[in-house]
């Protein structure tokens, strides 16, 4: 290796030497101020699932209460006549409010003067109307919001059954409910 640069200045190795050990402790240096950060944020972020976990825990864990209502104070509420158009266009509204981003398969079949869905016996006048929805979505977990939107409607709605079966491509479900009507009035 030569001893002196091209303007005769001798060269010094140590020079180099020093630098190189100057940049490998910054090197160094910056590796492990990285990984303290990064350990400073996964703490935080441990503790935000922690105080979360608990609030989901605290969540489960209240009861809320259930109020049931006798028959005859609900039959005021009870419309006197079924509206296969009106209650259609309910059920379609519940499905636009869910969301979905696509909807492979929608079928509403309706059966007025079903069986009463209960063990208890309802008033006579009373009748049912069981209503079936074939139902194959792309988004499963909007299922439940479905059902959210459709206990918030006047109309009172049982729901049954509820079967979900999960695909690649989404879920197929079907879903039975009964709706009431009291002629009587």
């Amino acid at each position: 290796m030569r001893k002196y640069d091209i303007f005769g200045k001798k060269i010094s190795q140590i020079k180099f030497v020093y630098s190189l050990v100057v940049v490998f402790l910054i090197a160094i240096a910056g590796y492990f101020l990285v990984i303290n950060i990064q350990q400073n944020r996964l703490y935080e972020l441990e503790q935000q699932e922690k105080k979360i976990q608990r609030q989901i825990d605290t969540l489960l864990e209240t009861d809320q209460p259930v109020n049931y209502e006798e028959i005859e104070e609900l039959l005021p509420f009870i419309p006197t006549h079924f509206d296969q158009y009106q209650v259609s266009q309910e059920l379609q509204y519940v499905l636009n409010a869910s969301s979905f981003q696509e909807v492979n398969q929608y079928n509403v079949t309706y059966s007025i003067g079903a069986a009463n869905p209960f063990d208890v016996n309802l008033p006579a006048t009373i009748e049912m109307v069981r209503i079936s929805i074939q139902l194959s979505v792309s988004e499963p977990e909007k299922l439940l919001d479905y059902l959210d939107i459709l206990s918030e409607l006047d109309r009172f709605y049982y729901v049954d059954q509820m079967n979900v079966t999960f695909t690649t491509e989404g879920a197929i479900t079907q879903i039975i409910l009964f709706t009431f009507y009291n002629p009587a009035e």
